[in-house]
């Protein structure tokens, strides 16, 4: 009896695993069966890849039998298979606590899920178990595979710690099945070539009439929705096999995909071929195989197209052909222009030990992504880069998180402009009938990287841009009300830089000598696809007017602003007429002769009789005017000459009133100066000579 095998649609994962059934119709249970028979028949559905239906008899032994150590031990391995990682870890658990003699290798099993669930300090101590323990020779040793995964949980702590500026959201509409949905790449137009399973009801396929193979489908985007889930025909799909991993030519008149089937005399092994399929006015013409890539008892899956060192169209695929350095292996082959291909390669220093997958080539960054489990990962499979090409490759580096998870994340493919893209995990959130982690979704990328703004400051009005170099330069972050210091520099003649970080806003302070603050605010769209922000910013120069305010000066002892004084006062009325936000403080002052009382009442009779000139005659309204009596506290000059006589002249300029102009923005503010002016036919004011002549 054959049963659908939903690790056969992830062509990556070679032995038939994850069955993840929604609908389980017809799943062969029989309860009145004693639990040795229950035992005997689970040990039947492993062998054949039924791992659902064979937890359905290892759960209902356990319940019946939870003291023998052999049924968690079961249970853990096929909700491995299941990537039930939960539950996987809860067993392995139930064993080691038992007996940790009795499975040596689940103890290297229970560090393993309890990294897949995140636990990584629990994994660290338990793998660091493991490596203690003395294993006999028909032991299973994963002592090298537990080293790198304890690396895997220090780097995945370090990662953690520090996020990249990606953002990774569960791709909305019709993309998506609780079942498998795989190989996603960006089209032009906002739209999408994927991988998918045309039902999502996973049966026994001696019952079942649904067809559960996978295809290759397309969808378009609306809003932030996907829409339109679209099946290729037939060809390149094909109805009586897994066809998926689709890639386009840039004119999406070419294809290259893969076909995938089990073959059950060699431990339910996938094995894959490429294919290929043209279009010719608006149909697909019948797929030919890939002779020259594929090899015979080997996978060939996963095409990528990219370049090699001498700008050479390469296609990359895994394989784990005669020349892997273990598992799955990247290799590449030369696209000639005839539509033949060249000697396939190995890719080199990228590959592992271990399973190295998924290729994507980014060609505007010269960079090759690829999913691993061969290096230290913060799961499963993590998503790598490495700069270069075939021969060249610079150090492979963990793309970090967010895009990598606990769980498995793979699939990694960006758009032409290198910001957008998808990649597929089964981390949690994804749409899982059984656990948390069952199935793999496809994931939107949005990448946004440090956004440079480049930047000088011109001086207003100047036609020819010419950099103001000096200016202090600050850079604030804002959040709502609050504004944190971020960086400063002095400019020069040269643009100034400072990093910004899409979906984040700033203020900018500019600050000179001479120049009044230039202050703008800046705000990085979250989906900002420039590098960098060039910008002009401008600021002004301090140019202030100058406003003379006359003093008005009186006669000896009185109070009475004489006729040549009253037109004097117009220039104050001026500038208060011509800025209504503007008060004048109307300061009185006396000369030294008479008491320091009656000098006080003199100095404000003096000032409340210019404000009765102002508001009456002039008709500057009473609150803008301040009056203030200051008597002879304050000589603009000494009343006495240095010998100790009387002078004349000196009390005639402290006879005065004065006015300060109070600016509603002082920062705006004119220069103000008081100046007197000489009246000598009536002995008033500066420059009034007493008895002699000067």
């Amino acid at each position: 009896m054959k049963y659908f095998l939903l690790a056969a649609l992830v062509p990556l994962i070679f032995f038939a695993g994850a069955q993840n059934e929604t609908q389980l119709k017809n799943v062969e249970k029989y309860s009145k069966v004693k639990w040795r028979k229950k035992l005997k028949i689970a040990r039947v559905k492993m062998e054949e890849g039924s791992y659902y239906n064979a937890a359905q008899y290892l759960e209902d032994v356990y319940k019946d039998k939870p003291d023998k150590i052999e049924v968690p031990h079961l249970l853990g391995t096929v909700n491995r298979y299941l990537r039930d990682y939960e539950s996987s870890e809860k067993y392995y658990k139930a064993v080691i606590t038992k007996d940790n003699e009795a499975y040596p290798s689940d103890m290297y099993y229970l560090g393993l899920m309890q990294k897949m669930n995140g636990h990584y300090e629990d994994a660290k101590k338990t793998l660091q178990d493991y490596l203690k323990l003395e294993l006999g020779k028909k032991d299973e040793n994963f002592k090298a595979l537990a080293k790198v995964e304890l690396d895997g949980c220090d780097t995945a702590l370090a990662l953690i710690a520090n996020p990249t500026r990606v953002k990774i959201e569960k791709t909305e509409g019709g993309v998506n099945t609780t079942l498998q949905d795989y190989s996603p790449k960006p089209l032009k137009n906002h739209r999408v070539i994927y991988s998918s399973q045309k039902t999502d009801t996973a049966v026994n396929l001696s019952n079942s009439k649904a067809n559960h193979y996978t295809s290759i489908f397309t969808s378009e985007k609306s809003g932030k929705q996907y829409i339109n889930r679209s099946e290729l025909s037939v060809p390149p799909n094909d109805d009586t096999i897994n066809t998926g991993n689709a890639i386009l030519s840039g004119d999406e008149n070419t294809i290259i995909f893969t076909k995938c089937g089990v073959d059950y005399l060699i431990g339910n092994r996938m094995r894959c071929k490429l294919y290929r399929s043209k279009k010719a006015n608006g149909t697909w013409g019948a797929d030919e195989e890939l002779t020259a890539l594929n090899i015979d008892g080997a996978t060939t899956t996963e095409p990528a197209f990219g370049v090699d060192g001498e700008s050479n169209d390469i296609l990359y695929f895994a394989s784990d052909r005669e020349g892997s350095k273990g598992g799955l292996d990247i290799f590449y082959a030369k696209m000639n222009t005839d539509g033949t291909f060249g000697a396939v390669q190995n890719a080199g220093a990228i590959n592992t030990t271990g399973n190295e997958v998924t290729p994507f080539y980014d060609n505007k960054n010269k960079t090759l992504y690829f999913s691993s489990d061969g290096y230290p990962s913060l799961g499963g499979l993590d998503v790598f880069k490495s700069v270069g090409t075939p021969g060249n490759w610079g150090a492979v580096i963990n793309a970090g998180v967010p895009i990598n998870s606990a769980a498995d994340d793979l699939y990694f493919a960006l758009d032409e402009k290198s910001n957008k893209g998808f990649m597929v995990s089964n981390r949690v959130g994804t749409t899982s009938p059984r656990g948390q982690t069952c199935c793999d979704d496809i994931w939107t990328v949005t990448i946004h990287p440090e956004v440079v703004l480049k930047g000088i400051y011109v001086k207003r009005g100047d036609a020819t841009n010419t950099p103001v170099d000096g200016v202090d330069a600050s850079l604030y972050t804002v959040a709502g009300n609050n504004f944190e210091f971020a960086a400063n520099i002095k400019t020069t003649a040269d643009p100034f830089t400072f990093e910004l970080k899409p979906g984040s806003s700033y203020k900018l302070n500019g600050n000179k000598e001479g120049y009044w603050p230039a202050i703008d605010n800046l705000t990085i769209a979250e989906d900002e696809d420039r590098d960098t922000i060039v910008q002009i910013f401008y600021i002004d120069p301090i140019v202030k007017k100058k406003i003379r305010i006359p003093n008005v000066y009186f006669a000896f002892d009185k109070s009475n602003v004489i006729q040549f004084y009253q037109k004097q006062i117009d220039s104050v009325v001026q500038v208060l007429n011509a800025n209504p936000a503007y008060s004048v403080e109307v300061q009185g002052y006396t000369d030294s002769k008479g008491s320091d009382e009656y000098n006080e009442k003199l100095s404000q009779r003096r000032a409340d009789e210019v404000k009765k000139f102002l508001v009456k005659k002039k008709a500057i309204a009473d609150e803008r005017i301040v009056v203030k009596a200051f008597g002879e506290t304050m000589p603009a000059v000494p009343n006495e000459l240095p010998n100790g006589e009387d002078d004349p002249e000196g009390r005639a300029r402290n006879r005065r009133v004065e006015f300060k102009v109070i600016p509603d923005k002082p920062e705006d503010a004119p220069d103000f100066e008081n100046y007197g002016e000489v009246v000598k036919e009536v002995k008033t004011g500066p420059g009034f000579t007493y008895g002699k002549k000067k």
